[in-house]
């Protein structure tokens, strides 16, 4: 080994490595009751067919500004990520709303009142 070699190896920093944790909403939920609250902000003109399909697997792209809840993981939080532009995500801690399961319909605009026959 020559001198210049050991003057290198003697002088060379030595980097510890620093574990960072980074955590996420679906580690954080330890008991897996957390939801994502995703609505739809914008329209669907204009946007590529990948994403399109993205908003449909997440349950929207019917109506904008209808709330559909997912829940705290990996696989959801990714495809948040990718519409990120179209919609706007509350993080809920809990159980779904009991409105998040009723879906809004129109009044017909008529009542039956009895049948003619």
């Amino acid at each position: 080994m020559s001198s210049i070699s050991r003057v290198f190896s003697t002088a060379r920093p030595v980097f510890t490595s620093i574990s960072r944790t980074y955590s996420t909403a679906a580690e954080s939920a330890v008991t897996g009751e957390g939801h994502y609250k995703v609505t739809q902000t914008r329209s669907l003109i204009g946007v590529p067919k990948t994403t399109i399909k993205v908003l449909k697997s997440l349950g929207l792209g019917r109506k904008i500004g209808r709330p559909v809840f997912q829940p705290h993981n990996a696989a959801a939080a990714g495809k948040i990520l990718k519409v990120k532009e179209l919609v706007k995500v509350e993080n809920m801690a809990g159980p779904i709303p009991p409105e998040g399961f009723q879906r809004t319909r129109a009044t017909k605009g008529y009542k039956v009142v009895g049948k003619m026959f």
